[in-house]
């Protein structure tokens, strides 16, 4: 009965304390969102962890680049791509 007890007063403390704690900054997520590209859980991101994220982001962008699907990218589909993106990536009023 004591460790049954004990055992309920550690769990509901540590519920407390993940209740209690601050919220994440927005630098907090940016460093949580960095470190799920860990895969193999040694805390910390290796240059190979790194590069298969980048090149994901590579091919998806080339891809979008790529009106055509031929695998080369035009300046006509390039600026196609750029005039659909900008709106996105950069505020327009300045």
């Amino acid at each position: 009965m004591y460790m049954r007890c004990l055992s309920i007063l550690i769990v509901t403390a540590g519920l407390a304390t993940q209740a209690w704690a601050a919220p994440l900054t927005s630098t907090d997520k940016i460093v949580k969102t960095f470190m799920e590209l860990d895969s193999n859980n040694s805390e910390s991101v290796s240059l190979d962890e790194y590069k298969a994220m980048v090149e994901q982001r590579m091919k998806t962008r080339f891809k979008e680049m790529d009106g055509n699907r031929d695998g080369a990218v035009s300046a006509d589909e390039y600026r196609e791509f750029w005039v659909a993106k900008k709106a996105q990536w950069y505020r327009l009023d300045r």
